[in-house]
């Protein structure tokens, strides 16, 4: 028996993690397992989110206050528009990204991580389970040069390695928990389809 409600779970880490082709993949999973799920992205399609990813490929042309801005208007679309209506229509939803992201990204420019919590919070509803990807920066930043052959302007050592230790800082609380993503990405798979299936049946 399916759960009536469906579950929120977040995939985050930094960039060249493989978040993407594992939320696509977990997706595929849930539903060879008898589930609903769907996976949503982050920035999204939003006049905001398309702002947000135009300033990814040029650089860094707006303050951290305005990039947190976006994302909260971004991210307050995709709640309304996708996230809340397939959870109460039963869905569980993989997120491709979600506001921890801001907490860490826009807390590695210097702004207050408490502080981009609870706007967040405020607007979006919190994951039942957030799995962070794990990856040294080493790896990543050689993961993206093979696969797009250069950085963006999130993309710098320094800063992911901010970008790490903050995320790293979250994984004692309740419902918020590290896979290795050094791994192979089967074995990432199956760690991280193990994991929301637990979560699923704990449900019913």
């Amino acid at each position: 028996m399916t759960p009536k409600h469906g579950l929120l779970v977040a995939l985050e880490g930094i960039d060249g993690c493989g978040k993407s082709t594992q939320a696509h993949r977990l997706v595929a999973a849930l539903v060879e397992h008898g589930e609903r799920a769907v996976t949503f992205r982050e920035p999204g399609d939003s006049e905001f989110g398309r702002e947000l990813r135009r300033v990814f490929v040029e650089g860094r042309d707006i303050t951290p206050e305005e990039e947190m801005h976006l994302f909260l208007e971004d991210r307050r679309i995709d709640v309304r528009d996708n996230i809340e209506p397939a959870i109460a229509a039963g869905r569980h939803v993989v997120m491709d990204r979600y506001y921890l992201s801001s907490v860490v990204y826009q807390g590695a420019l210097g702004l207050d991580p408490l502080m981009i919590r609870a706007k967040n919070e405020a607007i979006a509803p919190r994951p039942d389970l957030t799995l962070i990807l794990d990856l040294p920066v080493d790896i990543a930043l050689r993961r993206i040069a093979e696969s797009r052959g250069q950085a963006n302007s999130f993309e710098g050592r320094e800063y992911l390695e901010k970008v790490r230790e903050l995320y790293l800082g979250f994984v004692d609380e309740t419902a918020i928990e590290t896979v290795d993503a050094s791994e192979e990405p089967d074995a990432v798979h199956d760690a991280l389809l193990g994991r929301i299936l637990q979560l699923v049946d704990a449900a019913r």
